[in-house]
């Protein structure tokens, strides 16, 4: 139940901020030798338990306590469950694509806002009343078009869409939404910029992309379109975003190998939105900024230990590991 002091919430996050991972531990994962040294590391730091579980494990036990203490401390759930309702929507991709494939769900999250059951009660009856509005239409519309076929591709467009629908309309109903709001205005302006250098390389067209694109930037599905025969176009767009995610989306549109550097750059700029509020007092915005830290933190580990399970390059991890500002 949502707490109705501020002031308690910021207190409780304040307390396990102390606990937060520090570039200099990172730098020390990022040294270990081997994937097992890499793994006692992981453990002497505290962010995993030292009985060998593997690194995934504790990435999700990693920000799904920081998503559990958000949902029973927020005072402004409309806001917070902005920030988890991704996680709801990765979970009715699961169920959704493995009813219509008959294969068991793998890899569902505890994180979102709706329990694990009942959405598989409403995957399983094809009954949608009590989701979210936006949710709720995304997956109607899933259940007629797949009477006749099934794309998986429509199902992850038509719920990618949704989720912003539904981000959108819940911050409608707060008054403490303007970070929030110009955080994912810019998180969908950068998606798309990304999406579109994707698609180009793969040699799709402006009509492919609008099919696909997102709503709810700031910049028009037509300006993306132009980008496509017009990259400086795009350039030009993001540099509302700062010189880093232009340049890095120019680098990107002559070389897509420089594709995760973007995204590792329109993170950190959605991350900087929030940066400034982890030390204030009292504000909505620094449980906010909680939750992206540990759920930057949970990417970093991931990165570096996936790099080292496989033998990726340094430098190549390097680049897509995040800022953590610890």
């Amino acid at each position: 139940m949502p707490q109705p002091s501020i002031s308690y919430a910021c207190g409780r996050v304040g307390v396990l901020r102390r606990t937060a991972l520090h570039e200099a531990q990172l730098e020390r994962l990022s040294a270990a030798h081997t994937y097992r040294d890499a793994l006692r590391t992981l453990s002497d730091i505290g962010f995993a338990a030292a009985d060998g579980a593997d690194f995934q494990t504790a990435a999700d036990l990693h920000v799904r306590k920081a998503c559990q203490l958000i949902r029973t401390v927020t005072p402004d759930p409309d806001v917070t469950d902005s920030f988890l309702l991704r996680y709801d929507i990765h979970n009715l991709k699961v169920l959704f694509k493995s009813r219509m494939l008959a294969q068991k769900p793998q890899f569902l999250s505890e994180c979102g806002t709706l329990s694990l059951e009942r959405l598989r009660h409403a995957v399983l009856e094809h009954t949608y009343h009590q989701l979210p509005t936006a949710l709720k239409t995304a997956m109607e519309l899933l259940e007629k078009r797949s009477a006749t076929s099934f794309d998986p591709m429509f199902c992850d467009t038509e719920l990618d869409k949704a989720l912003y629908r539904q981000v959108f309309l819940n911050l409608s109903q707060s008054r403490n939404a303007t970070v929030a709001k110009k955080y994912f205005k810019a998180k969908v302006d950068l998606q798309n910029a990304i999406m579109l250098l994707r698609l180009k390389a793969m040699g799709k067209d402006e009509d492919f992309f609008a099919n696909l694109a997102l709503p709810g930037g700031d910049i028009a599905v037509a300006a993306y379109a132009k980008a496509f025969a017009e990259p400086e176009r795009l350039v030009r767009e993001l540099l509302r975003y700062g010189a880093n995610v232009s340049q890095a989306a120019l680098a990107a549109n002559l070389d897509t190998t420089k594709l995760p550097y973007l995204e590792k750059v329109a993170d950190d700029y959605l991350y900087g939105l929030f940066k400034g509020y982890r030390y204030e007092a009292e504000s909505l915005e620094i449980l906010i900024a909680f939750l992206l830290q540990k759920q930057r933190e949970a990417t970093d580990v991931r990165l570096i230990m996936a790099g080292k399970l496989n033998g990726f390059a340094p430098e190549a991890v390097a680049e897509r590991v995040r800022e953590l500002h610890g």
